[in-house]
C-alpha cells in the first residue's frame, strides 16, 4: 500500500516542480526598493507611572496601603527590525526585559516577501501550520494568477537533558523545508503544499541518546482546488497525506520507491496518514446554503504543526438568508463531531450542536434579536477487562453511556426613542438563558442539572452640546440547582453619568450600585459601591486619569458588621511615536 502511495505522491511532486521551473521566467531584480525614501530608524515608546492607594474598615488590608508601578518601553525599527525593550520598576520588585533573542528581518521588493531570521509561516493545516523556524521564507505574487512560497531552516535545536532542571527536554536538531504554489483561475484556484523535516542524530552532542528519543522524519503533502460552478455554486476540497517515520535508526525497506531517498527514506518504522476537508456554498435568491466535511484520520502527524488534531470526523450544514424585504434576517448552523473513527479505543466521543439566530428590524427605531444553540455531547466508555476478556464476539460488551446536554438562548431588544443634533435617548432590554444537565444511560439519572438566568433593562439620555449623558440600568441573574445548592439570585439597579469639560478635553464620570443576593429565597449579603473618575488628554501624547471605588458589604447571614474598603488610583502614561533618525544626504 505504501509503495502506490509512494508513486502517486512521486507524480505529484513532479507535477509540482515543472509548475515551479515554467514559472520562474519572472524577474526578481533588486531587494529593498525603499531605502532612501523612508527613515531607516524609527523609534517609538512610552513612560506610564501607576500609583494605588488602599485602605479598609471592618477587615484586615487585603492589600498594600499603597503601591506603585514604573514601566516603560522602547522599540527600535531598523529597516524593518524591530528591536523591542521594556523596564518595569515598583515597591515590590524590579523586572527588565529585552526580548531580542528572536530576530527577523523581513526586507521586501514589489511582489517578493523575505523572512530572514525566526519566523513562522502555514501553508496547510496537514503539512506546513504555523510551526516557528529560523531560516529564510520567500513569498510572493509574481502574477494576478500565481503565488508562491519557499521555507528552509531549523525547526528544533539539538538540547541536552538537564536532570536538575525542571522543563528539561532531550531533542535532536531538526530541519524542515516547505513549499507552496497556488494557481487562480477564472472561477477556482488549485493549489499544492510540501513539507519535509528530518532530524539530525549526530546534534546529540552527549555520550548517550537518552532511552526513548528516536529520531524521525516526515513528508507531508498535500493538493487544494475551489471552483465555482454554475454561476451561484462553490466547491472546495483539500487531501492531505503525511509520512512518519518514528525512527530513522530502523532499517529502510527493500521495496521502497527508487530514486525517492534523496527526499524521503521508506522504512519499517513509516506509517502513512490521509486528511480530507470538503464543502461548497450555494447562493439562490438571496439565500446562502453551504455545508463542510472533514476527516482526518486516526494518529495523523506533521512535524510542521505543533498540535495536530487527529482521528476526528466533521460535519456541518448552514443556511442564512432574508425575509420580508431584508427586515428579517435569519441563519442556521448544524454540526456534528465524532472520534475513534476505526473503533480502536477504549471510549468513543460524539458531539451534535444546533444554532439558530434571527434578527428583526421592526422600525426605524426598534430592532429586536434572539438566538438559540443546542450542544450534545455522547460518550460511551467501554470496559478494558470486558475488551480484554471477551471470549463470545457476538455478546454485547458492558459500556457506560455519558450524555452532556447544553441550551442557550438570548432575545434582545433596542429602542431609540428619539434621536436628533443635540439630544439622544434609547432604551434596551436583554435576556440570557442556559441550561446544563448531564444523563448517565443505566441510571437513567439527571445530575446535577443547573439553570441560569440573567437579565438586564438600561436607560441611557445625553446631551451633545453639553457633552453630558446620565444612564438607568436594572440587573437581575438566577441559578436554580437540582442539587443541595438549590437556588441563588442577585438582583440590583445602577446609575452612571458623565461629562466633558474644556471641548471634551476633561472627562468626568460616576456611578452609583447596589445589589442583594438571595440563597433559597434568604437574603445572604448586600453591596454598595460608588466609582468616581476623571481623564484628560493634552497635545496628544500625555494621559492623566484618576480613578475611585467605594465598597460596602453587608453579611446579612452571618449578622457581622459591614465590611468598607476604598481604592484610589492615579496614573499618568506618554507616549512617543516621532523620533526618527534619516540617513545622511551625500
Amino acid at each position: 500500500m505504501l509503495r502506490n502511495t509512494f508513486k502517486t505522491f512521486k507524480a505529484s511532486c513532479t507535477i509540482f516542480f515543472l509548475t515551479l521551473i515554467f514559472s520562474s521566467n519572472y524577474s526578481l531584480g533588486q531587494k529593498l526598493d525603499q531605502i532612501g525614501k523612508d527613515a531607516p530608524i524609527k523609534v517609538t515608546g512610552g513612560l506610564s507611572l501607576n500609583q494605588t492607594a488602599y485602605t479598609a474598615w471592618g477587615m484586615e488590608d487585603r492589600r498594600d496601603p499603597y503601591r506603585y508601578v514604573l514601566s516603560g518601553n522602547l522599540n527600535f525599527d531598523v529597516y524593518g527590525m524591530s528591536i523591542p525593550l521594556s523596564i518595569s520598576y515598583s515597591n515590590q520588585n524590579f523586572n527588565y526585559t529585552q526580548p531580542f533573542n528572536q530576530f527577523s528581518l523581513t526586507p521586501s521588493y514589489k511582489w517578493l516577501n523575505t523572512q530572514i531570521g525566526y519566523g513562522n509561516v502555514s501553508y496547510s493545516p496537514y503539512t506546513l501550520g504555523g510551526h516557528t523556524f529560523f531560516g529564510v521564507e520567500l513569498s510572493g505574487s509574481p502574477s494576478d494568477r500565481w503565488d508562491f512560497g519557499v521555507m528552509y531552516g531549523r525547526l528544533k535545536k539539538a538540547s541536552i537533558y538537564d536532570p536538575d532542571a525542571p522543563h528539561s527536554e532531550a531533542s535532536f536538531r531538526r530541519m524542515g523545508f516547505a513549499m507552496k504554489s497556488e494557481y487562480r483561475h477564472k472561477g477556482g484556484n488549485i493549489g499544492f503544499t510540501l513539507f519535509r523535516a528530518k532530524d539530525d542524530p549526530s546534534s546529540y552532542s552527549a555520550d548517550s541518546i537518552p532511552e526513548g528519543l528516536l529520531p524521525q522524519e516526515n513528508i507531508a503533502t498535500s493538493i487544494y482546488a475551489g471552483q465555482t460552478l454554475l454561476e451561484n455554486l462553490t466547491v472546495q476540497a483539500e487531501v492531505g497525506m503525511s509520512f512518519l517515520s518514528s525512527n530513522t535508526f530502523s532499517e529502510a525497506k527493500g521495496d521502497r520507491v527508487n530514486g525517492m531517498d534523496w527526499l524521503f527514506t521508506e522504512r519499517t518504522s513509516t506509517s502513512a496518514y490521509w486528511a480530507f476537508n470538503g464543502g461548497f456554498t450555494y447562493n439562490l435568491l438571496g439565500w446562502n446554503l453551504g455545508a463542510s466535511y472533514e476527516r482526518i484520520g486516526p494518529e495523523y502527524r506533521t512535524l510542521g504543526s505543533y498540535y495536530a488534531n487527529n482521528d476526528l470526523e466533521t460535519g456541518s450544514v448552514n443556511i442564512s438568508g432574508q425575509l420580508f424585504q431584508s427586515k428579517v434576517s435569519v441563519s442556521a448552523n448544524v454540526g456534528m463531531q465524532r472520534d475513534n473513527l476505526n473503533g480502536d479505543n477504549a471510549s468513543d466521543m460524539s458531539n451534535f450542536n444546533l444554532a439558530t439566530n434571527i434578527a428583526w428590524v421592526i422600525s426605524k427605531k426598534v430592532n429586536a434579536n434572539a438566538s438559540y444553540s443546542n450542544f450534545r455531547s455522547f460518550t460511551v466508555i467501554r470496559n478494558q477487562f470486558e475488551i480484554i476478556n471477551d471470549s463470545d464476539p457476538l455478546m454485547p460488551l458492558d459500556t457506560l453511556n455519558y450524555t452532556q446536554l447544553t441550551d442557550a438562548g438570548n432575545l434582545g431588544l433596542n429602542w431609540v426613542v428619539s434621536q436628533s443634533k443635540t439630544v439622544g435617548q434609547n432604551i434596551s432590554l436583554n435576556l440570557n438563558y442556559q441550561q446544563t444537565s448531564n444523563e448517565q444511560s443505566d441510571t437513567t439519572s439527571i445530575s446535577p442539572n443547573s439553570t441560569f438566568w440573567n437579565g438586564s433593562l438600561s436607560w441611557n439620555w445625553s446631551n451633545r452640546p453639553s457633552n453630558f449623558r446620565i444612564g438607568l440600568s436594572a440587573n437581575a441573574s438566577l441559578n436554580e440547582t437540582n442539587s443541595e445548592a438549590g437556588s441563588t439570585s442577585t438582583i440590583g439597579p445602577t446609575i452612571s453619568c458623565s461629562k466633558g469639560l474644556f471641548e471634551k478635553k476633561l472627562k468626568l464620570r460616576s456611578s452609583i450600585s447596589f445589589n442583594q443576593s438571595r440563597a433559597n429565597d434568604e437574603v445572604q449579603s448586600m453591596v454598595y459601591s460608588w466609582r468616581l473618575g476623571a481623564s484628560t488628554t493634552f497635545n496628544e501624547v500625555h494621559s492623566l486619569n484618576l480613578s475611585s471605588v467605594l465598597l460596602n458589604r453587608e453579611d446579612v447571614r452571618n449578622d457581622k458588621p459591614p465590611i468598607t474598603e476604598l481604592t484610589v488610583t492615579l496614573g499618568y502614561s506618554y507616549r512617543f511615536k516621532g523620533l526618527k533618525k534619516r540617513d545622511k544626504q551625500n
